[in-house]
This record gives structure tokens, C-alpha cells and sequence, in this order.
């Protein structure tokens, strides 16, 4: 093939094109291929490249082991070592790169690294020589070198551009492909990238010998500089960094800025290109800031940080302009700081003002880097105390800078976004977590945590829950924050404080005790004095002589400081428990794992909070995510069963353990009690308590008093409801009749021992016991004591509160008796008799007078005794059919195998059989509804008709009627409309027949007794669970208990038709307005079970919520409901409609509903319910047709308003077709609304002008009646009438 003769090149040197094609002209005059250069075909082209590549290591291989002298020709004719056909055949190769083969390509690039390593070498030994020889130690090399330098390391530069644009265009370094040639590849690239690194080094080490006066070439200098930037730009993580040689790319940057300040400037240019471009450049940045020299100051960082101090993001992001590249930018602020937090701090005006900046991450950013100076501070004064020689001055400024950063970061706590709000939190986590806090700032940081926990959003409670945690860890005071300590402590410090103070301060208090008139005052004087104290103290720290009683005095101010200090410390965690409660509630996960992990790491510290915020994360044992389930379970266990920091691992001492369980079960109320019973039974039947703990716990219990015998008892029936072996065997049975049922309860009326031994007895199983072991011994004599409780015998009439603990004894003492008697109906018949004799008197004995507390008693036995019957009654019932259902299986496995037997010996059994099953299945169901008759006729007869109980209804119907007013006892009308309504739930024409009586007795209760009432609302619920036909029509009677006075009432109220309701017990009808209203009601409670309430219906397939609405609507705006109240209750309810079917029929709905309203109040309440619904195109078009229906309440300016917040609405999404019609319907609205107003106006006059003239009417009347009164004539009495005329 024919080619060009190319001139060459004029002149030694080698300019930097700007682009590689641009060899092929002036100056440089190459062709794109040598003259002999052979392509007829890809055999041929391949030799050709092969003959240049042999080429090109045939000059290697003298370049080797050359010196500088090869570079130095002493003739001019001499051809040069890199001569015309070198350069030519390197361009050749490297601009055909990407049509070489693998192995050439490789080849090609051994060449060019080689080479340039080679020229470093030689440079290396020349600086050497000329070191030695110091007389021309400032000897440039010449021109050729240069020439060849620049022109190696640009053709590498170009083969590394070309190789890495090819990866990078191809597919992402990081994809899956060819492991072995992704190897290949690799290793090319670090050989490239060392060579250039080589070349890098050698430009920035030896600039005097390669440019006069070390000033030099900017693009060749730049050429490693350009490539390190697209090798980063390709660092996405540490395997792509590792790829692509990041740290080498780094180092090549950072060598260039110490060695050439004039190149600064395009640097810093380009980074920050990198920064707006690549997500990742950040952390890369930060790095070389920290790579580059600091001394005298780290200039590339400066310059980094002035350029973003003087970004406008807020300007940017409207124009269009870099506002993309911040959020890639802004993480270099924090990530600089953390590696160089004094580079930043002293910088800090110019990135102060970003916090004001409009893009909530750079914000986050300048709040992050404010944090990591912050710790940087704390480390600075932790070494300056630690290092003498330190200047004070330095020490000093240090402070300053940091009280001022510490304001900056406490006020943006209230950024209005949630992301600088969470980034706020992390920088005061890890402060605290490098003990950089400051002492001072300690209560004000626990403060903004514990704020922080109500936050809406749930990354930065969260966070705040963590900072919480983290500050209890470092706390400054001693290891237990138990809060009885220090109280005693700081009473005992008070004490040695007043003793010791000044005498001046000390005779000034007493005089001023002697004139105070109440405790008010007194408690001022003592301020002011322990104030003038403690004034008195911090002068002294200024004095370096004091005596011995100054010095005693000033200690103990110290000590009171320090321990009023740890109160208040306590009282803040004590503050923040009632958030962290309100956390457990959360619907969010992690709200609930950060609070429990608080509890943990608080019952380690000793803090009260933890056992009382366990208490209510225990009622989390119900939940339906058991991921929460066990999370409880594990905080349980780090709690109250294992040390503190060994995750679950170590178990404390058994009696330790015991121990924190009596804690825990202590004072617990009945909803605590249940879900610790849950916890417990899972962690016995896990095991993961050692039983040696129950051991002690039994013996705990026969060796303690009472509240603490009490505990123990309920914490073994609670585990024994997992393992009835704690409790059913003879011995502990027989312990449990000492300790609880024995004479120590009986000379104590010890109630609570006794109810808690009756719940440990209802674990025993009367399964195959033999009648004649010791078991059944024990039990008779426990069967015996329970009756005596039962029958209230131990009770004292004449002391109230002995009758009230003996309620819950009682109860619980007739399930025993239920459990562990086998005829339990014959032990109850004899304890109502005996109960009848002490209450009413024996045959032959008549009493006249009874008690109201031994008449209640009887009353609630009798009423619980006739309840357990009924599910005896039914646990027989079933009991029976279980028993027939396994003898017809046991039957029918007989008969088959019978089948088998004759089927083996040839014997048809096919029409027996089947007329044999048919019988049996005829007779079964015939015995089982017969049984099922007999059970039900037990139920609804025998109980309360045919029984003993039978006697005492006309009695119990008297009293609750208060028949004379002779039963006015307020615990006698409990007990005994209790026991009612438990006999109601026997018997449905029982219960038929007294819910008047029932309903009566709710009506007419005074209004004091909220027990009262609240009883019997509970019992309605049951009634209504029981026989709902019975109850329904009573049911508007039993939603006006939710507009009662008293909080209980509506409480109980609302938990009972939520109940109903959930479990279709109750028909959702128009009453459930009165639910709504609870959305506004003053107790917390009853405002989040409302919530609760609607949320789940609105879970449902047919979202009742939406059929309701309406008639909710309608009774909400014609009853005397706030304006307020009622835009709340709407705006909670009409988020529930989701579909926009149900939005756009709602909306049709209200709008007809607007000629029925009497008042604009009405017609403005519809309106806002029509403006909270979704807006559509098919929604706009209706309210335009409906014009007609609302145009007469456009002249009241909110509903005015509204509308035309409707409009502007539906301006966003119309479509030109649907805005000429919107535009026609605002000028509508408008035009409809002056008319209306002009209307309402001459409306108002006509009605002041007809007012006037009324009473204009009226007073000419009275004026008539007055003259005619005057002109008739006096009237005469007719017992007078003779004596005037005589």
C-alpha cells in the first residue's frame, strides 16, 4: 500500500496536542500508518503491527541500559533514539488500539510502561550525578529527553484514556463477565497506572533538571492528573477502586499539588466537577485532602471549601444549574471533616451560611462536619489537660469555638426538615459517644432527646431514643442511678451543708425564720440561704489558702451539687419514659425495638423507669408480628434474668432473679398481670428459667409477709400455667395450704395471699388421681378452706375496705373450687346454704336487720357461683360429645376391621355395612341432639329456675330496685345489679324479662357511683355477646353512655361496642356518630381507642366507614358540635376513602344533602367535607352540574372559600377542555356570591325595618290600653257595694 511521506518533526520538542488525532498535523506531521505499513488484508495488517511492536522493543532493549548520554548526540546528523519511525509506529499502535489483538495490545503497553520507567531511571541517575558532582547541580536535561518524556508518557496517557473510556462505554467494571479476563485487565491497569505514577514522581522529584528554573510544562504535568480523574471517576466502591487503581490515582494528585502550586487552581476546578457529577466522589476527595501536605496549611482543602462557600444552592436550583450535583456534593463537607475537623473549623465561616441554604442535605452536611469538629474539640482539651506545656491561649480559643458550635447545633434540632433533624442527633450521639459533651450542656441535650421522642417522624425518634441511650451510658455519675441513694444523700449533705455554712449566712437565716408566717416562706428563706452558700463556696475555689472549715465546707457544697446534679439527671429519664411508652404503641417497628432496647440498657443503670416502661412493653406479648413477640421476650430476659452487657447469655444468681420477678409482678394491675403471665409461660416452657428459681420462690413464700407471699404465689401460678408441676404435686400442694389458705391469712384477713394461692390452685389436674393418695388428702382440706373464703367468714362487717379485697379473693377462690373439686355444685349448694344462715338466719331464727357488706357478699357469690355453674354446664356438654365422638371412631375402626376379616373370606358386605352406618349415624345424631337439648334445658331452666339460686331472685330484684330506700349502700347496688347481670347471661327469657330493671337501675344511679354504672355497661356487653336479638333494641341506651360525665364510663362504654362492633355483634348503624365524637374527647385513651376503632373498620373489604359518613355528616353538623371538633372529626373520618368510586359518589351525596340543611352553618360544614375529598375531573364536573343546589349559601364567605379552593385544586390536573368550564364555574361562584351578599344585605335591613315597626306597633298598643283603663269607671267589690250607697 502507497503512503504519504510524512516531514519530520521541526525541532526537539514535543507539545501536548489536544487530542491524539491531531499528530497527524503540524507540528508533529505523522500518518495515520508507516509507509511499508501492509493492510491488504487481516494477515497481513496483523504482521504489520507485529513488525512494528519488534520494532519498538528492539528500542527498549537499548534504552535499558542507557544513560543520559543517549539523549546527547554529538552529531547533529545523528538520528536521535526517539527518532521519526519510533514515534510514528507508537501512534500507529496506540491509535488502532481497540482494533489490536489481546496479546499485541498487551505487548503495547509493556513497551510504553517499560519505556517510561526506563526514562525515569535515567532522570534518577542523572539528578544522582549531578548530587555528586555539585558543580552543575542545577543542569537541565536536554530538549530531546524532554521531548521523549513528554511524548512516552502522553502516548501512555492515551492508551490508559483509551482503555478505560472503552471499559467504562462496553459494561460497568463491577459486571459479571469473564473472571479471567477481568484479571487481565486488571493487572494492564496497575501496570499502567505505576508507570504513570513513575512518571508523576519523577516530574514532581526532579522539575529542576527536566524545566529551567523547575517552571514547568502545564500539559505534560497535567497528563496524569487528567488520567487519575477518570480513573476515579470509575472508583464506585472498594473492588471497583481496587480495579481501577483509586489509591494510585490519589497519589498522583496529591503529589502534583505539593510539588506545582500553580496547578492548584485547575485541580480544584475539576474536583469539584467530580463532586457535582459522581455520588461517590465525596469520600474520594476528603481522602486526598488528607493525602495532600499540611504544611503550611492544606491548601487544596481551603480552596475546596471556599469554592462551596460560595455555591448558592437555593439561586442554582431554580436556575437550573448545578442544583443536581449538590446532593453529591454536600457529603464532602462531613466526610472533610471527619479526616480534618481543624481544616474545617477554621474554615467554618465559609460554610456557616449553607445553613440557611434552601436543599435540606447540605444542611445535614454542615451539621455533620459541625459534629465531628465538636469531637475533635473534646479530644484537643482531653490531651491539653493531659499535656502541660499546652498554651492556655490555644485551650481557650478551643472553648470558645465550641460553645459557639454547640448553640449553632442545638438550634437546628427545629430544622424543619427531618433529614438535618436526624443528622442533628447523630452529631450529638457521637459526641457523647467521645466523651466531647461538655458537663454544662448535659441537661440540655437529655432535654432535646427526650423532646424528640414525640417527633413525627420515625427516623429521628429513632435517633433521639439512641442519643438517650447513649448519654445514659456516659453518664458522669457513678454506675447505679437509682434515685433512693442520692435522696438520702442529698438529705444527709443538706444537713452537714447547713451546719457548716457561714456564720454571716447562717445568723441571717435564723433571724429570717423567726418572721416568717407560713411554710411558703420558710421554704424561700432556706433557698435564698443555701443560694448565698453555695455563692459563698465557688468564691473560695479562686482562694489557694483556706482553713480546714472552709475547705470542709467547700466540699460539701461540691457533694450537694453533684447529687442535685444526678436528681435532675434522673428526673429527665423519668420525663422521657412516658415517650418512650408511647413509642411501645407505635405501628412502626423500629419505634418499638428502640424503646425496648432503652428499657434494657436503663434497668442496667437502675433507673425506675425500666421496670415500670417494661410493665407496658409486656402488653406487646400479644402482638400479631412475633419478630415484636420475641424482641419483648429478649428485652425480658436481659432485664430481669440475665446480666447487664451479656446479651442473654450469663444468667444472674437464682435468688436474684427471684427477686426482680417479685419486683416485676408487684403492683401490677390485672392487664400487666396477664401479659407478664404470657411472658413467663413461654420463657418455662423454653426454659429459660432455672427451676432452682421456683425452689426459692417457694420458700420466699412461707417465710415472707404479705404483699411479698403474695407475688410469690402469683409468680408460680403464672409459670405453673406452662409447667403444672410447679404447683400439682402433694408436697407443694400441701405448702401452698400453709403459706395461703392456712391461719396466718385467716388471723390477717391477708385477701391478696389468698386470691393469689386460689389462681395457683387452678393449675392442678384432677386427672387420674387416686382417690385415696396424698394428693386428694391435701385437696380436701384446701376444698374445706376455700369454702370457709368463700363464705366471707373471716370478713369483718363493720370495716369496708376487708369486704372489697375479699371481692377478688372470693372469685378467684370459686374457680378453684370449680378446678379442684370433682362435684363442685354440691360444695357450692352447701355454701349458699350456710350463706343463707349467716346472712338471713338459721331455721328457727329470725333476723330483722342485716349488714349491707354481708348481704353484697352473699349477693356476689351467688352471682359468680350461678356463672361458673353455666360453664361447668358446658364443659360437661362438651366434655360428653368428645366422649361420643371417640367411642363411634373406636366403632367405626371395629366395624371396618370386621369388614376386612369377612372381605378375606369372600363374604359381600357391602349392603350390611351401609345400612349398618346409617343406623349408627341415626341413632348418633339423635343421642347427640338429645344430649344438646338436655344441656340447654340445664342452662336455661335448672340453673336459675329449679335451683336454690331460684329463692334469692325476688330478693336481689328488691334490692336493686331499692324497694323502700332501705338499700342505699352503694357496694350492695354493685354487687347485687352485678349479680343480675350474671344471671341474665344464664337464661335469655331471664334476661329478657329484667333488662328494663337494668337499663332503670343505669338511668336512675347517682351520678357519684361511676362503679356503678361502668358494672353494668360491662355487663350489657356481655348480655349483648351472649343474646344480641335480646339486647339490640336497647342499644341506642347503651351508646348514650358514651356522653356521660364521668371518663371511666365512656372508657368502659367504648370498649365494649368497639368489641361489639369488631365482632359483629352490634349492627354499625347512625349511633356510631357518637363514637366520633370520642375522636375529640378530653382523655387520651378514649381518643386513640375511637382511632383504633375506625382504623380497623376501614380495613375491611366493604369499608363500612363509607356508608356511615352521611348520616355521621348530617347528626355531627345538627347537634351542638364545635366548628372545631367537627372539622377534625371529618378530616380523621374522609381519609379513609381511598376509592375514587366511593370519593366521587360521597361528593354526590353531600351535594343533595344542601337543600335540606336550616342553617349556613350546616351548609359550611358540608362544604369542607366536600374540599377534604380527592378532586377528579369526574368530581368537578358534578359539583358544576349541582351549581343549583349550593348557589344560596355562596354569599357566606367560608363557604365561599372553599369552593374556590376546590377550583384552584382542580386547576393543577384539568385538561384544556375541563378549564373553560372551571374558569366559567369560578366566575359563577364569584358572581353568585356578591349576588348573595347584596341579597343577605336588603334581607338584614327589611328584617331590622320590620323589627322597628313591630315595636313602634307595640308601643301604641300599650299607650290605648293605658287611656282606656283610665276613662272607664272604678270597679266596685260587692261586699262594699251597700255601704257606699247607705
Amino acid at each position: 500500500m502507497m503512503m504519504k511521506k510524512c516531514d519530520r518533526i521541526k525541532g526537539p520538542t514535543f507539545p501536548i496536542p489536544c487530542a491524539l488525532h491531531d499528530l497527524e498535523s503540524a507540528p508533529y506531521n505523522l500518518l495515520p500508518y508507516p509507509e511499508n505499513f501492509d493492510d491488504d488484508d487481516e494477515a497481513a495488517r496483523a504482521e504489520s503491527f507485529d513488525a512494528l511492536v519488534f520494532q519498538l522493543e528492539d528500542g527498549n532493549r537499548i534504552i535499558s541500559s542507557a544513560t543520559i548520554v543517549l539523549f546527547e548526540p554529538e552529531d547533529e546528523d545523528e538520528e536521535p533514539w526517539n527518532d521519526e519511525e519510533r514515534m510514528q509506529a507508537i501512534y500507529t499502535l496506540v491509535r488502532k488500539a481497540s482494533s489490536l489483538a489481546i496479546q499485541t495490545k498487551k505487548r503495547l503497553i509493556d513497551i510504553l510502561c517499560e519505556a517510561v520507567l526506563s526514562l525515569h531511571r535515567i532522570l534518577n541517575d542523572f539528578a544522582t550525578s549531578l548530587k555528586k558532582g555539585e558543580e552543575n547541580a542545577q543542569q537541565v536535561v536536554s530538549e530531546e529527553f524532554r521531548a521523549a518524556f513528554s511524548f512516552h508518557v502522553y502516548m501512555l496517557y492515551s492508551m490508559m484514556f483509551s482503555t478505560e473510556s472503552e471499559a467504562k462505554g462496553s459494561s460497568d467494571i463491577r459486571e459479571k463477565g469473564n473472571k479471567v479476563e477481568n484479571v487481565q485487565k486488571n493487572a494492564l491497569r496497575l501496570i499502567c497506572a505505576e508507570a504513570m505514577s513513575s512518571a508523576c514522581i519523577a516530574m514532581c522529584e526532579h522539575k529542576s533538571h527536566l524545566w529551567q528554573r523547575g517552571v514547568g510544562d502545564e500539559a505534560v504535568i497535567m497528563l496524569p492528573c487528567r488520567i487519575a480523574y477518570q480513573m476515579l471517576e470509575s472508583a464506585t466502591g472498594l473492588k471497583a477502586r481496587k480495579a481501577v487503581c483509586g489509591d494510585i490515582a490519589l497519589k498522583m494528585l496529591a503529589i502534583t499539588i505539593d510539588s506545582f502550586n500553580n496547578m492548584l487552581s485547575q485541580i480544584v476546578v475539576a474536583l469539584i466537577d467530580l463532586l457535582h457529577a459522581y455520588e461517590h466522589m465525596a469520600s474520594l476527595v476528603a481522602e486526598l485532602c488528607g493525602m495532600v501536605n499540611e504544611n503550611p496549611s492544606n491548601r487544596l482543602g481551603i480552596e475546596l471549601i471556599r469554592e462551596i462557600g460560595r455555591l448558592k444552592p437555593s439561586v442554582e436550583s431554580h436556575a437550573g444549574g448545578k442544583a443536581s450535583g449538590i446532593k453529591n456534593l454536600a457529603p464532602f463537607i462531613s466526610e472533610l471533616a471527619k479526616l480534618r475537623p481543624r481544616l474545617v473549623m477554621n474554615s467554618a465561616s465559609q460554610i456557616l451560611p449553607h445553613l440557611d441554604s434552601e436543599p435540606y442535605i447540605i444542611r445535614s452536611a454542615v451539621v455533620a462536619a459541625l459534629g465531628h469538629i465538636l469531637v475533635y474539640i473534646g479530644s484537643s482539651e482531653s490531651s491539653a489537660q493531659n499535656n502541660e506545656d499546652m498554651h492556655t491561649t490555644t485551650n481557650h480559643d478551643l472553648s470558645k469555638s465550641r460553645n459557639s458550635l454547640l448553640k449553632v447545633l442545638t438550634k437546628r434540632i427545629l430544622d424543619v426538615s427531618s433529614y438535618t433533624r436526624t443528622a442533628v442527633l447523630k452529631s450529638w450521639i457521637s459526641i457523647v459517644k467521645a466523651g466531647a459533651l461538655p458537663i454544662d450542656q448535659l441537661m440540655s441535650v437529655t432535654t432535646i432527646a427526650a423532646d424528640r421522642l414525640m417527633d413525627k417522624t420515625v427516623m429521628v425518634r429513632r435517633y433521639a431514643m439512641q442519643l438517650l441511650t447513649a448519654i445514659l451510658e456516659h453518664n458522669p455519675f457513678l454506675g447505679s442511678l437509682d434515685p433512693k441513694p442520692y435522696q438520702d444523700k442529698l438529705a444527709e449533705v443538706y444537713e452537714k451543708v447547713q451546719e457548716s455554712m457561714p456564720t454571716d449566712i447562717k445568723d441571717a437565716r435564723e433571724t429570717s425564720r423567726k418572721d416568717a408566717e407560713d411554710d411558703e416562706t420558710l421554704r424561700k428563706i432556706d433557698e435564698a440561704a443555701l443560694a448565698a452558700a453555695i455563692a459563698d463556696a465557688e468564691s473560695m475555689e479562686q482562694s489557694d489558702e483556706l482553713s480546714d472549715k472552709d475547705a470542709e465546707f467547700r466540699s460539701y457544697v461540691k457533694a450537694l451539687k453533684f447529687t442535685q446534679s444526678a436528681l435532675d439527671f434522673i428526673n429527665k429519664f423519668e420525663y422521657a419514659n412516658e415517650a418512650c411508652q408511647c413509642m411501645l404503641l407505635s405501628k412502626n417497628t423500629s419505634d418499638v425495638t428502640e424503646a425496648l432496647r432503652f428499657f434494657v440498657k436503663a434497668r442496667h443503670f437502675q433507673l425506675p423507669c425500666a421496670v415500670s416502661g417494661m410493665k407496658h412493653a409486656l402488653a406487646l406479648m400479644w402482638s400479631s408480628e412475633q419478630s415484636i413477640q420475641d424482641e419483648v421476650l429478649q428485652a425480658f430476659v436481659e432485664i430481669f434474668l440475665c446480666f447487664p452487657g451479656t446479651d442473654g447469655k450469663e444468667n444472674l444468681p437464682h435468688d436474684q432473679i427471684a427477686h426482680n420477678l417479685l419486683i416485676l409482678v408487684g403492683h401490677a394491675s390485672i392487664s400487666e398481670l396477664a401479659s407478664i403471665e404470657e411472658a413467663l409461660c413461654k420463657l418455662v416452657k423454653s426454659e429459660s428459667i432455672p427451676a432452682n428459681v421456683f425452689t426459692i420462690l417457694w420458700s420466699i413464700a412461707g417465710k415472707s409477709k404479705s404483699d411479698t407471699r403474695a407475688a410469690s404465689l402469683m409468680v408460680l401460678s403464672m409459670a405453673a400455667s406452662a409447667d403444672r408441676l410447679i404447683v400439682d404435686s402433694a408436697s407443694r400442694l400441701r405448702l401452698l395450704l400453709e403459706v395461703g389458705l392456712s391461719d396466718y391469712v385467716e388471723d390477717r384477713n391477708d385477701w391478696k395471699v389468698v386470691r393469689s394461692a386460689a389462681c395457683a390452685l387452678q393449675r392442678v389436674s384432677l386427672a387420674s388421681m387416686d382417690p385415696i393418695s396424698a394428693k386428694a388428702v391435701v385437696l380436701e382440706h384446701i376444698i374445706e378452706r376455700l369454702c370457709i373464703i368463700i363464705r366471707g367468714d373471716w370478713c369483718v362487717d363493720e370495716k369496708r375496705n376487708d369486704t372489697l379485697t375479699w371481692f377478688s379473693a372470693a372469685e378467684q377462690s370459686i374457680d378453684a373450687l370449680f378446678v379442684v373439686s370433682e362435684e363442685p355444685e354440691v360444695e357450692c349448694a352447701d355454701i349458699i346454704r350456710k350463706m343463707t344462715g349467716t346472712t338471713f338466719g338459721y331455721s328457727g331464727e329470725k333476723k330483722t336487720l342485716c349488714h349491707s357488706l354481708r348481704l353484697a357478699r352473699f349477693f356476689f357469690v351467688l352471682g359468680h357461683i350461678a356463672l361458673k355453674l353455666l360453664v361447668h354446664t358446658e364443659y360437661l356438654s362438651s366434655s360428653l360429645l368428645r366422649a361420643n365422638a371417640k367411642k363411634s371412631l373406636k366403632q367405626q375402626e371395629i366395624a371396618d376391621d370386621a369388614n376386612e376379616r369377612k372381605k378375606a373370606e369372600g363374604v359381600d358386605v357391602t349392603m350390611s355395612n351401609n345400612e349398618a352406618i346409617e343406623a349408627e349415624l341415626g341413632v348418633a345424631a339423635e343421642i347427640e341432639a338429645e344430649n344438646e337439648r338436655r344441656f340447654a334445658d340445664i342452662s336455661e331452666q335448672e340453673i336459675l329456675g329449679r335451683g336454690i339460686i331460684e329463692n334469692f331472685i325476688p330478693l336481689l330484684v328488691r334490692v336493686i330496685g331499692n324497694d323502700g330506700g332501705n338499700f342505699k349502700s352503694d357496694i350492695l347496688q354493685q354487687t347485687s345489679t352485678l349479680a343480675l347481670c350474671k344471671f341474665m347471661c344464664i337464661s335469655s327469657s331471664f334476661c329478657e324479662k329484667h333488662l328494663p330493671l337494668v337499663f332503670a337501675t343505669l338511668a336512675n344511679a347517682p351520678s357519684q357511683d361511676t362503679t356503678l354504672r361502668a358494672n353494668i355497661v360491662v355487663g350489657l356487653g356481655d348480655l349483648a355477646y351472649r343474646f344480641p336479638n335480646e339486647v339490640e333494641p336497647y342499644t341506642p341506651r347503651l351508646y348514650a353512655c358514651l356522653r356521660d360525665s364521668s371518663t371511666k364510663v365512656r372508657r368502659h362504654t367504648l370498649m365494649v361496642l368497639t368489641h361489639l362492633i369488631l365482632n359483629d355483634m352490634v349492627k354499625v348503624k347512625g349511633q356510631v356518630c357518637e363514637i366520633a365524637v370520642c375522636l375529640r374527647d378530653d382523655d387520651a385513651r378514649i381518643r386513640d381507642m375511637s382511632r383504633l376503632l375506625f382504623y380497623t373498620l376501614s380495613k375491611r373489604s366493604n369499608n363500612p366507614i363509607y356508608n356511615l359518613l352521611p348520616d355521621i355528616i348530617s347528626q355531627l353538623s345538627q347537634n351542638s358540635v364545635k366548628k372545631e371538633d367537627f372539622r377534625n372529626i371529618m378530616s380523621f373520618l374522609l381519609a379513609f376513602i381511598k376509592k375514587e368510586r366511593q370519593n366521587d359518589m360521597l361528593i354526590e351525596k353531600l351535594c343533595q344533602r344542601f337543600p335540606k340543611c336550616q342553617s349556613i352553618s350546616q351548609k359550611s360544614d358540608l362544604t369542607f367535607c366536600i374540599a377534604q375529598l380527592k378532586v377528579n375531573e369526574k368530581s368537578v364536573k358534578h359539583l358544576i352540574e349541582k351549581f343549583g343546589l349550593y348557589k344560596d349559601a355562596l354569599f357566606d364567605d367560608e363557604v365561599r372559600k372553599t369552593f374556590l379552593s376546590i377550583v384552584s385544586k382542580a386547576k393543577k390536573f384539568a385538561k384544556p377542555e375541563l378549564k373553560e368550564s372551571i374558569v366559567d364555574w369560578e366566575a359563577k361562584l364569584n358572581n353568585h356570591s356578591i349576588l348573595g351578599q347584596e341579597n343577605e344585605a336588603v334581607s338584614e335591613k327589611a328584617s331590622r325595618a320590620k323589627a322597628k315597626a313591630a315595636k313602634r306597633a307595640n308601643k301604641k298598643n300599650k299607650k290605648k290600653t293605658r287611656s282606656a283603663s283610665q276613662k272607664s269607671p272604678p270597679v266596685i267589690p260587692e261586699g262594699n257595694k251597700e255601704n257606699i250607697i247607705c
